[in-house]
């Protein structure tokens, strides 16, 4: 048996990357104009992927929040809330496609938040499992009633779906299994002292172990293979046919969890990535308020009032209806001049003020400005479907509050406003 892990990765590796051989300039010259040519279109593809996705969201979140409107409408009668909740899955199944083609169009920086990763890697599998040769099978073997860990969902779908797709190239021929398993381990002393990887997280954090292994039975992997399998994409598959990460990202994504991912190939049972992830502790000062529980109690807004901008008017009667029905009082508009004017007619009127980023002439962080122009001390957040560093600088010097990511699911928006309602503490509205 062969293992490997990130602190034996550390030493020189004596794979060196594939590369064309050539003998003359010429011959160099046309291998680098293929490879950004590659590139070239691999950005292309990313960008009309990110742009089909964004519109697919948009439409998955009308049909989900309206569904979820009709849900409550209906209340227990059965033959339309079997229909109702048969749409919901649907509409469930086709965000979950739009977020897997959303979250290789971008890299995002890690947001960690408690996650139960047991219903998650089920829905993420139940895609997979679509895209599989006929020639190959794959299982998920799930522990009940894990813990939850602090984890980004976009990464460790990016991080299951590349080791998956490793296994498939890995196994181009024949039949084949690939295994997920996901369960915990106590990770003590004599578990740490099987890769040096280990010993690092059990001086972080021993005890309960969240793990997730990523098997398939094929060929094993060399010995000079697997010492540098963190470090180039391994794969047996032509350049044509590679797809996804190079293996490096996968372990700089696990990384950036707080966790160790570690290979073992042998000739009896195939290839095996198994990722451990530190537990999430109790009271941890990243667990987000969980006002979705608050909104599913009634009225809750106390008459909060809140300025809505968006250019998608779907979207708008979507919030303001869930919205107005937990006690919120919602002006939403999808004209920010028509917006400016209200606030300027009335500026004491609101309490908080939600702005797009994407809107047509002009950006949120134009608008939070112009917002504050007319009324400074006016909590102002910005919704967006991508935050990185840059927009949280500009969001600062633009004076806004907060940054929101602007996710497909209405309820899930709604829950963020109720949030931000709760940590601004507001004044309470008589309505």
């Amino acid at each position: 048996m062969i293992t490997v892990d990130r602190a034996q990765n550390m030493t020189d590796n004596p794979i060196q990357p594939k590369a064309a051989v050539t003998t003359t300039d010429g011959s160099a010259a046309v291998s680098l104009e293929d490879q950004l040519r590659e590139a070239q279109t691999a950005a292309t593809i990313g960008t009309l992927a990110a742009g089909i996705a964004r519109e697919l969201n948009n439409s998955v979140a009308a049909i989900l929040g309206n569904v979820e409107l009709a849900r409550q409408d209906v209340g227990s009668y059965a033959p339309a809330l079997e229909s109702l909740n048969e749409i919901r899955k649907a509409g469930a199944r086709a965000h979950a496609l739009a977020q897997q083609m959303l979250s290789f169009s971008r890299r995002q920086p890690t947001e960690l938040k408690r996650t139960r990763l047991g219903p998650f890697l089920e829905d993420s599998l139940h895609l997979l499992r679509a895209t599989l040769p006929p020639r190959l099978s794959l299982e998920l073997h799930c522990a009940g009633n894990l813990p939850p860990i602090l984890a980004d969902a976009a990464q460790i779908e990016q991080i299951v779906i590349n080791l998956t797709a490793h296994a498939i190239q890995h196994m181009r021929s024949g039949r084949g299994h690939i295994d997920v398993r996901l369960d915990t381990v106590n990770l003590d002393s004599e578990l740490a002292g099987a890769h040096a990887a280990l010993r690092e997280l059990h001086a972080r954090q021993p005890g309960p172990t969240l793990r997730l292994a990523i098997s398939d039975d094929g060929p094993a992997m060399d010995t000079m293979t697997l010492a540098g399998v963190f470090k180039h994409a391994v794969t047996a598959a032509p350049v044509e046919e590679k797809t996804g990460l190079d293996l490096s990202e996968v372990q700089a994504m696990v990384l950036a969890h707080n966790g160790v991912i570690v290979a073992d190939s042998g000739a009896d049972h195939g290839t095996t990535f198994t990722i451990y992830l530190p537990i999430a502790k109790a009271g941890s000062e990243h667990a987000p308020y969980d006002a979705t529980g608050a909104l599913a109690q009634g009225k809750s807004g106390d008459g909060v009032h809140i300025l809505y901008i968006d250019d998608d008017d779907s979207l708008v009667f979507l919030v303001e209806r869930f919205l107005e029905r937990r006690g919120f009082r919602i002006s939403g508009y999808v004209d920010q001049h028509e917006a400016l004017n209200a606030l300027s007619a009335d500026p004491a009127a609101f309490d908080l003020a939600v702005v797009d980023y994407n809107m047509p002439g002009s950006s949120g962080l134009e608008i939070a400005r112009e917002i504050r122009a007319i009324r400074s001390d006016l909590p102002v957040v910005v919704a967006s479907g991508a935050i990185d560093d840059v927009l949280r600088a500009q969001a600062q010097g633009a004076g806004v509050r907060e940054l929101i990511f602007k996710v497909s699911e209405v309820e899930d928006l709604c829950a963020a406003f109720a949030r931000l309602a709760h940590t601004l503490r507001m004044p309470s509205k008589s309505g």
